[in-house]
């Protein structure tokens, strides 16, 4: 009921908030999404690690989004612009990843702008036992250490295409109108109107 009469007031500015499949350990579920009326959600999972009174993922106009958004903790953050599609797939966040217009997103691609682990060795010691300590508390990454584990934005530019079964790694800019073939790794930027393809992902050539 508090959801509903929430929308109701917020109609008229064309923002929903929703809690469509939220998978969580936090209270207020509905504020962390925030949707435009307009675009379609009903196939999208969120989980939220770690509570926090703020919204983790925001839905432009005519959007059409599906897959499972994982909020790690408190900082992670997903902007998704107008008029663009995600075919389902994973988005892994203590960081930012911004997706602009008109951007096709295929199924089975995997966005992630973390390493998820520390490099270092002796900083990975606990996170096993960190891991099942929240497993066993119906509180899936809770204790996780992410302090010591790098980071970086993703950023997706207008109108680029990413192909099916692709992941694309932390700090990767990928340009405006470009394309990544499917099944490819990205870890480095692809320039604007540039066509990517393989593991790792290099420039083919240009659309224009």
């Amino acid at each position: 009921m508090a959801l509903q009469m929430i929308n109701r007031c917020l109609k008229k500015f064309g923002i929903k908030l929703t809690k469509i499949d939220i998978d969580s350990n936090n209270e207020n579920e509905f504020n962390y999404i925030s949707s435009h009326r307009s675009s379609d959600i009903s196939n999208l999972k969120i989980n939220v690690r770690k509570k926090a009174s703020k919204v983790f993922l925001k839905i432009g106009e005519d959007s059409i989004v599906s897959g499972n958004f994982v909020f790690e903790n408190e900082n992670g953050f997903v902007s998704i612009g107008n008029e663009t599609f995600i075919g389902g797939g994973h988005f892994i966040s203590i960081d930012t990843i911004e997706i602009g217009d008109n951007v096709m997103v295929s199924w089975g691609c995997t966005f992630i702008d973390n390493n998820a682990h520390s490099l270092i060795s002796n900083d990975r010691t606990n996170d096993v036992l960190d891991w099942k300590k929240g497993l066993n508390e119906n509180k899936i990454g809770y204790y996780k250490d992410w302090s010591r584990v790098d980071h970086s934005m993703i950023t997706v530019k207008n109108n680029a295409w990413i192909g099916f079964n692709s992941i694309i790694l932390k700090g990767v800019t990928i340009g405006e109108g470009a394309i990544i073939g499917a099944g490819s790794v990205v870890t480095k930027d692809v320039p604007d109107y540039a066509i990517a393809g393989g593991n790792p992902a290099r420039i083919i050539k240009y659309t224009k």
